[in-house]
């Protein structure tokens, strides 16, 4: 067998072709020039999954940990999508001494650059000018510590205050100004008295001076985190994605210190635009992407391994989740299927496969079980979010995306969240009082969120519904005041109760087995995606029992039905059947009695 056929059954002939041309950098020394004279050759090396978790991770270290122009790897959210830019995707530049021309590509770069000994012919018939997308990418809100990806970074390090002599190099932009917050931020600043609130730009006053964007602004994330980042992705071609999707991006850092002095500073105060669109580098660097591809769950494995692991597994987090809520084991089960729930049928206003879940009557003596809860979930859900719904938080956050047009922007909302993000609202601090026309509009926000699975963005003259895929846990001392229709009313252990500290701290050391705590992490995230059939019987003993139910309570609609068949579907994928069996489908009935019959009681 010959060399190059043995390399071919390998899947090895990149590398070889490498070899073989003397192109013997790692993806870490690829540089633009080198990626352009072996974009094929690179293109198949970055086919290799391995050679992509190699690349350094942008995510995890500081900016001047990485160089200019180097590889790197960015993984995040599609936030927003701006307008289309004009580049040259070649020009042709004189050398000032001799007069003679070259050609230089602008693929994967800022901008136009030439030497000091030379200049750009601008109004060369050569120069092809192109256009290329731009999109806003940001940390993965609510992605949860155990789930983030770790790279190694080579410890190189770029100095943002040196100069650069090109033709592009301009004043700097970062003066001693005062800073100016000018978007709708995710907690509002100022009340007014109508109810109404600011609009972010247009109230900025404009003085003689300078003033500069907030950081905040500027990095635009739906939730605030201290170490999250924002990168402006630059594309070369139309890609079919959407805002709200987890990416990874893998491209050129551009930290080029003249992208924070492409405008003159005298008149940044009076163009709120280009601030936002150009801000500093070492704040919003650019990437220059050759690569972009969907993100995956690194703990979604094979759907028939965790059907055949399902039971063992189940029961590991069942006597996790039932002691968290003091013995109740049906309170445990209803919060197994919320936790596997999520959207699998989109028909009109028809939306099933969520399963919201309200939790009450828990002891309210012990005043951090929300938060105690949530620290549980945490560990076993790679993206989640916790808020307190209290008055003042209801009435001055901005829970949806809008659009500012003065800074020409979608400014991020604390709902403009990925799929299978967890979202726990915790009322146990919400006190009666007057709520404001936002607080009216949070509500009903989150009304839509819960019963359509959708969010209506706010674009001043219009708004735009975007299909979401949020499960809503909802932990509140009696029912919630938000629509909800499943509510569980704990049912406590006195015993659990009576040593409830010392039952949390015996849960958290159940999950310090690392190989129980993945094999749960892997059952919820799997049985997210898993597919399930109903059967023929099972189909006719549900027309039958809807029958005898609606005999029995006029008032059991299709709704009703629908949510109780959603509750057998997760019962059974929890179980590890695919299938709908008649025993499964009389247990779920069963449960729904008991937690009916739990909220008669006074």
């Amino acid at each position: 067998m010959s060399k190059y056929m043995l390399l071919l059954e390998m899947n090895l002939i990149p590398f070889v072709q490498h070899l073989d041309n003397e192109l013997e950098l790692q993806t870490k020394d690829w540089s633009v020039d080198y990626f352009l004279a072996n974009q094929s050759e690179c293109a198949s090396v970055l086919e290799n999954t391995d050679v992509l978790q190699e690349i350094p991770l942008l995510n995890d270290a500081p900016l001047h940990h990485f160089q200019d122009g180097q590889l790197v790897r960015f993984h995040g959210m599609l936030q927003d999508m701006h307008d289309p830019e004009f580049f040259y995707k070649t020009y042709e530049v004189e050398d000032k001494q001799t007069g003679e021309k070259s050609t230089k590509s602008g693929m994967y770069s800022d901008g136009a650059r030439c030497e000091n000994h030379q200049r750009i012919i601008f109004e060369s018939k050569s120069n092809d000018t192109c256009e290329r997308f731009t999109w806003i990418v940001v940390s993965t809100p609510g992605l949860n510590d155990w789930a983030k990806e770790n790279s190694k970074v080579d410890a190189k390090s770029i100095n943002f205050g040196e100069a650069n002599t090109s033709e592009c190099a301009k004043r700097s932009l970062d003066s001693e100004t005062e800073p100016m917050d000018c978007s709708e931020p995710v907690k509002k600043k100022e009340k007014v008295s109508n109810g109404e609130s600011s609009s972010g730009p247009s109230q900025v006053q404009k003085d003689s001076a300078p003033r500069l964007l907030s950081k905040d602004h500027l990095l635009n994330l739906p939730i605030p985190n201290q170490d999250g980042k924002t990168c402006i992705i630059k594309l070369y071609e139309d890609l079919p994605y959407k805002l709200n999707q987890v990416i990874d991006v893998v491209g050129f850092i551009s930290l080029d210190p003249n992208l924070s002095q492409i405008h003159d500073a005298e008149n940044m105060a009076d163009d709120l635009e280009n601030q936002t669109h150009h801000p500093p580098a070492s704040l919003v660097p650019r990437l220059h992407a050759v690569k972009v591809f969907r993100s995956k769950n690194k703990f979604i494995s094979d759907t028939q391994e965790i059907f055949s692991t399902a039971e063992r597994v189940r029961g590991d987090l069942r006597l996790v989740l039932s002691q968290i809520l003091f013995g109740d084991e049906l309170a445990a089960d209803y919060l197994i299927c919320h936790l596997i729930s999520s959207v699998y049928l989109r028909k009109d206003y028809l939306c099933l496969g969520a399963y919201t879940l309200n939790i009450t009557n828990f002891p309210m003596q012990y005043t951090n079980f929300s938060k105690d809860l949530y620290e549980i979930l945490k560990q076993l859900i790679p993206k989640s979010h916790f808020l307190d719904v209290t008055l003042d938080n209801l009435n001055e956050m901005s829970f949806l995306p809008k659009k500012d047009y003065e800074c020409n922007r979608l400014t991020s909302g604390l709902l403009q969240l990925s799929d299978n993000t967890h979202l726990v609202l915790d009322e146990s601090c919400l006190t009666a009082g007057q709520v404001t026309a936002n607080g009216r509009s949070n509500h009903q926000t989150i009304t839509d969120l819960i019963n359509l699975q959708k969010l209506s963005y706010d674009f001043k003259f219009y708004k735009m519904e975007y299909d979401t895929d949020i499960p809503v846990l909802i932990l509140s001392e009696y029912k919630s005041f938000i629509p909800c229709q499943h509510q569980i009313r704990i049912q406590p252990d006195p015993e659990t109760v009576n040593v409830y500290p010392q039952v949390l701290e015996a849960a958290k050391l159940y999950l310090k087995d690392e190989n129980r705590l993945n094999s749960i992490r892997s059952y919820i995230s799997t049985l997210k995606t898993a597919k399930f059939e109903l059967t023929d019987e099972t189909s006719a003993i549900i027309q039958d029992d809807y029958v005898k139910l609606r005999q029995e309570d006029k008032n059991f609609s299709v709704d009703n039905l629908h949510s109780l068949m959603v509750l057998s579907r997760l019962m059974s994928l929890s179980h590890g059947m695919d299938k709908l069996t008649p025993e499964i489908w009389k247990r779920s009935l069963a449960m729904e009695m008991e937690r009916k019959n739990r909220l008669k009681k006074p």
